[in-house]
């Protein structure tokens, strides 16, 4: 796999459609889209593997680079990750994150990646991401990735729409 640096721009695969289409497993597009396995530290290949991360904690680089594919500012992505701005600020690049912020970072990039498959586009899938939903009482799913619950119903949501069922 093609490792990726996320400094200053955001370069994942998930950016390169035809690239992140030929990914097989979907734990290969979320290594995707957090940035490649050298931004992570280690592969994914399983859910061992994720635990295995959660414990371990993902830099914040990975923060950086989620907030660019979903078109937000690192105060929202803050918001939905549970820590707050001041503290993601004096973090180095490199500084690993605890449990639970590793987790949810998790549980966004797998909507991320179903939301790509879906949608066939990342564009697209964060254009929809803002709009408001009606199966969601008319909120934007964007506002759902701050907790399991909400990333569960999300996933959901974008199975319904890859089956074709009205959502």
């Amino acid at each position: 796999m093609k490792a990726y640096k996320t400094e200053n721009t955001i370069h994942s695969l998930a950016n390169e459609p035809e690239q992140f289409y030929n990914l097989n497993s979907k734990y290969d597009k979320m290594v995707s889209v957090l940035g490649g396995s050298l931004n992570l530290g280690q592969p994914i290949n399983n859910e061992l593997d994720l635990i295995d991360i959660s414990r371990k904690g993902l830099p914040k680089s990975v923060i950086v680079t989620l907030s660019g594919l979903l078109g937000i500012s690192m105060e929202k992505m803050s918001d939905l990750i549970h820590i707050s701005h001041r503290t993601i600020q004096r973090k180095k690049s490199d500084d690993l994150l605890n449990v639970y912020s590793t987790e949810q970072i998790l549980e966004i990039a797998e909507v991320i990646s179903k939301g790509i498959e879906v949608f066939n586009s990342l564009e697209v899938f964060t254009k929809w991401l803002h709009q408001d939903i009606r199966y969601l009482n008319f909120q934007k799913p964007l506002n759902y990735l701050d907790t399991s619950f909400g990333t569960k119903m999300v996933l959901d949501i974008l199975g319904r729409i890859e089956h074709g069922v009205y959502s």
